[in-house]
């Protein structure tokens, strides 16, 4: 028996993995040029921001997976 994969809800994980990679590539980056040198002047705006906006990189990919392993796996078991 050969079980079929949910193909939209594969392709929103791959969507959703693809937007969050240029957070978690950029982020890193412009920590080391805007947000170290401004935090060394006291300014946490940038530094603040940047971080935040690597979070959110994270919980996109961590959104982007489950939704790739919901679409190929199914919940509804029966035994």
């Amino acid at each position: 028996m050969i079980k079929e994969s949910k193909k939209p809800t594969l392709m929103k994980g791959v969507i959703i993995l693809a937007f969050s990679f240029p957070f978690l590539f950029a982020g890193p980056a412009f920590y080391f040029w805007i947000g170290a040198p401004a935090l060394k002047n006291g300014n946490w705006f940038w530094t603040g921001l940047i971080v935040t906006l690597m979070f959110v990189g994270a919980g996109l990919i961590i959104r982007g997976i489950v939704a790739i392993l919901d679409s190929l796996f199914d919940q509804n078991q029966s035994s």
